[in-house]
């Protein structure tokens, strides 16, 4: 996910400044203008609580390019689709998450684009999911929803406010991204990147 993530803020800057923006202001006011106390030690829970738009921006990425491209259901009973679609007892239905995301019939003409602003609310100061639950199941939905998402999202969030705060990315020329299609989706040849160092400037605070 994170590789996949990387590869799109590169080719986003709009999305990179955004997410910037969110970590300088956050860092700002939990550990004050030093710098060098952003990097001394990962974001904590209470800082990547705040990190909402970084948090859309990995769901955004997985609706995309989900770890897990597809998924199957077992039917203990016999059962029928909401289409009439009859499944007998002891089926398997297989559906592709990965197709799930690029759908325009779920997720509208611009589905193809990378916009984080999909999962926040319409102020912009909270994640917030589909109002349907099976919409975005990049960690599956309903009971069998991942009991590890939090902790997932959480990670990200660790590893990519640790480089994007030392790092700015650029993709090495010629290098192909290339999906290879297995029980995860991954890049074929990995993501070879050049790293340059990054000086950020602290965010302005106010107070009432």
């Amino acid at each position: 996910a994170l590789s996949w993530f990387f590869w799109l803020v590169m080719n986003h800057p709009d999305v990179e400044e955004k997410i910037l923006d969110e970590l300088t202001a956050v860092l700002t006011s939990t550990r004050g203008s030093d710098q060098r106390c952003w990097t001394e030690e990962a974001v904590d829970f209470e800082e990547a609580e705040k990190l909402v738009y970084l948090k859309a921006a990995l769901a955004e990425t997985l609706r995309l390019y989900p770890s897990v491209p597809e998924d199957f259901k077992h039917a203990i009973a016999d059962d029928v689709l909401p289409d009439g679609t009859a499944v007998p007892a002891g089926s398997t239905v297989t559906y592709s998450i990965y197709a799930m995301g690029r759908m325009k019939s779920v997720w509208g003409e611009d589905c193809m684009e990378f916009k984080p602003e999909r999962f926040l609310s319409v102020q912009g100061d909270r994640f917030e999911l589909p109002k349907d639950g099976y919409k975005f199941v990049a960690f599956n939905a309903g009971p069998r929803t991942c009991l590890g998402k939090d902790l997932a999202y959480l990670q990200m969030k660790s590893v990519a406010s640790a480089v994007l705060l030392r790092y700015r990315l650029s993709p090495v020329p010629g290098h192909r991204v290339q999906q290879k299609m297995s029980l995860t989706l991954f890049m074929k040849h990995g993501l070879r990147v050049f790293l340059q160092t990054r000086q950020l400037q602290p965010q302005a605070t106010t107070s009432a």
